[in-house]
């Protein structure tokens, strides 16, 4: 039997992604929302807290149809399908792939080597995705990354944190 199930990228009111997603999985509808534990500078210190990285948007998995689209649309916070129209356009196998390894990738920050000038991504996701690094907020110690997912330009920011002996790999 071919499974027709297809990943789409729901919109939802940002804040609401977490209800959003245990709402669908209590209908039977497998949802990740992709978390990153993200470095925040609080009382003079760096500390983890998680994060959701597409804020404003769920991955559902579903076969498509009317009937399905006005049951999401029911939920409280959704907006809509990405792709839009009578057919929303499904994730690509490549972003498919990478979305549902976020969540392993994003465990650990990556790491950067800073320069006076520049950057070089060390290690982790950040190193995949250097080609779509845009900017390095050194002082917030993020990098913003474009990305095309659905067919439509994202811009998210992941945390980093620098390059000291015990994280080196040289």
């Amino acid at each position: 039997m071919m499974d027709n199930n297809k990943w789409y990228v729901l919109q939802v009111q940002t804040g609401s992604e977490l209800d959003v997603q245990k709402e669908l999985l209590r209908r039977g509808v497998e949802a990740v929302v992709p978390l990153e534990n993200r470095q925040i500078h609080r009382a003079k210190q760096w500390i983890s807290k998680q994060y959701i990285v597409f804020s404003g948007y769920v991955f559902i998995r579903m076969m498509y149809s009317w009937s399905q689209y006005y049951i999401l649309s029911g939920i409280n916070g959704v907006i809509r399908l990405l792709g839009g129209g009578h057919q929303p356009e499904p994730l690509t196998q490549s972003e498919t792939e990478w979305i549902l390894s976020l969540n392993d990738l994003l465990k650990e920050p990556s790491v950067l080597k800073l320069t006076e000038n520049s950057y070089e991504v060390i290690s982790g996701v950040l190193l995949d995705l250097k080609d779509n690094i845009i900017k390095v907020e050194r002082h917030h110690r993020r990098a913003v990354v474009k990305l095309h997912i659905a067919g439509q330009e994202q811009i998210i920011k992941l945390s980093y944190v620098l390059q000291t002996p015990d994280n080196n790999e040289d």
